[in-house]
């Protein structure tokens, strides 16, 4: 993977000076004149960045030395490196503001072609070009990365898959990836539904993409309901400052389906059990998935509460009768251990079966998201791996009814018998809901690990504001191609411009994180 260019010096440092001028630091001298110039020793650039603006241009700070050098922005041009020519696509110009007293003014760079990639060094030179600085790097601006899919017919339905091939622009950020042969077809449950299809991509053999570690299997995740095409993308940020072993790595993408474009989508991991993802054995690990869909082959419910568990891993051909006999048994005991504490019956204590450290931070993402979908269940993982503890995780799916207007305050998994989403299938026998609400001990570490980890809660905003920044111009095409979105309204948002909405959620998030902070605090 390429480095990111944002965090880059211009590369720039330059001390030229001509040849017959002593380097040492040049003794006082007073304003100069018409009679006693002060000439020019040395020039030199410094910028924070490499990267020009999406507008192709980048103000750069020029340093002459002495500072009471008599010269004027207007004496310095742009050379090429090699050649020392004057390009002709680029411009180089003072934009008005200097700081005598540093000998310093700002001048701004700017392109003029049309290349979307490039990466050019120029020098500063100063009258006859006696003085010059050293090279100085400008990078193209980077862009949002380009998926480009071609298929042998259109996709049309989430059972088949089609042949095709996929490249990647990665918008002078990533590595490129060369046109590749996959396979494409639909995923998601009412998401496929909607317009703005989202799909599930197969490479023939394992793919690095976007700096991301190779596999076969990725997600190509439409965010066709949230105005702000952010919610998922809090929530991985969020997993990925957790203790839960594994979140979905992601990446924001825009993408063209058989020359078509298709607009702005978060290209996923897919949640598979390997070494750089779920990381259980393949002889003795599982992947689980309570939904409420209960449409894998291997599926079974939990006797105490009626728990849809859905096997994802291993696949059914690889799962001997006896493997899942003993899954079965597991999970029943868990259940029955965490049920029991309803009826205050005793019982094995659930966290022989349960990872404490998982299940605290797994609840108070969902929590400060606000996502209820562990109350139904849907999309809630487990894993677990040989004679190991079920271990909470991974999180997916928090595009709906998330951060919503709504939800600014008051609990979402946890609560009494008359919580107003009890009506869902397992709000009231909901793990969570149920320790948390007879377990002291369990609030107190709740409460501990809240108090440790609310620094960097407190920063996601910032973080929201960065990245509400980095798609807006991607968000804006989405928008055109998709003007009216035709789904449910659930998050409260569709009626708003997407800065709009962009304020909101991050004005939802700051209510909702100092109210869970008031609440957790008390107990």
């Amino acid at each position: 993977m390429k480095r990111s260019l944002s965090g880059l010096s211009l590369a720039v440092v330059l001390l030229a000076a001509a040849c017959s001028q002593d380097k040492s630091s040049p003794a006082p001298v007073g304003p100069g004149g018409p009679e006693n110039p002060v000439a020019p020793r040395s020039i030199a650039f410094t910028c924070d960045e490499t990267e020009l603006s999406e507008n192709g241009s980048a103000v750069v700070t020029l340093r002459v030395v002495p500072a009471d050098a008599q010269v004027a922005p207007t004496d310095f041009r742009l050379a090429d490196a090699t050649t020392g020519t004057a390009p002709d696509d680029f411009t180089f110009h003072p934009t008005g503001e200097t700081d005598p007293a540093a000998g310093t003014c700002r001048m701004r760079i700017a392109y003029k072609g049309g290349e979307r990639k490039f990466q050019r060094s120029f020098r500063a030179v100063y009258g006859d070009g006696a003085l010059q600085s050293d090279p100085i790097i400008v990078h193209a601006p980077s862009y949002m990365p380009v998926v480009h899919i071609r298929t042998e017919v259109p996709v049309a339905d989430k059972e088949n898959w089609i042949a095709g091939t996929l490249r990647i622009d990665g918008g002078n950020r990533f590595e490129d990836l060369p046109e590749t042969a996959l396979s494409v077809r639909g995923r998601g449950n009412s998401t496929w539904e909607w317009e703005k299809k989202p799909y599930a991509l197969k490479f023939d053999k394992k793919q690095e993409v976007l700096g991301m570690p190779k596999h076969k299997r990725w997600c190509l995740i439409a965010n066709y309901m949230d105005r702000t095409h952010l919610r998922n993308r809090i929530a991985y940020h969020l997993g990925a400052h957790s203790k839960l072993d594994y979140t979905t790595r992601n990446e924001f993408v825009e993408v063209y389906m058989n020359g078509r474009y298709e607009g702005c989508y978060l290209l996923t991991e897919q949640i598979k059990v390997d070494a750089n993802r779920v990381n259980v054995g393949e002889n003795t690990g599982f992947l689980l998935e309570f939904d409420t869909y209960f449409d894998e082959e291997v599926r079974f419910r939990t006797p105490a509460s009626d728990i849809p568990v859905n096997v994802k891993f291993p696949d059914p051909e690889d799962l001997s009768e006896a493997r899942l006999d003993a899954l079965k048994e597991y999970l029943a005991r868990t259940d029955q251990a965490v049920q029991a504490r309803l009826s205050a019956t005793g019982g094995e204590d659930p966290f022989a079966y349960l990872d404490r450290e998982s299940m605290i931070d797994y609840w108070i993402i969902f929590e400060l998201m606000s996502n209820h979908e562990m109350l139904h269940p849907k999309s809630v993982y487990f894993h677990k791996d040989g004679n190991g503890k079920l271990i909470a995780g991974p999180i997916w799916d928090f595009d709906f009814e998330t951060l919503a207007e709504h939800r600014r305050t008051g609990w979402i998994n946890f609560g009494s018998e008359d919580s107003p989403l009890n009506w869902m299938p397992w709000a009231r026998r909901n793990w969570w809901n149920v320790l948390l609400r007879h377990d002291a001990t369990l609030r107190a570490d709740v409460r501990n690990r809240w108090e440790q980890w609310y620094p960097f809660l407190q920063s996601v905003p910032e973080f929201i504001r960065q990245q509400r920044a980095s798609i807006a111009a991607a968000v804006s095409r989405d928008n055109r191609r998709w003007p009216v979105i035709q789904a449910g309204n659930e998050n409260g948002d569709l009626a708003l411009t997407f800065d709009q909405a962009a304020e909101r959620i991050e004005s939802v998030y700051r209510e909702r994180l100092e109210w869970l902070d008031r609440e957790i605090s008390a107990w």
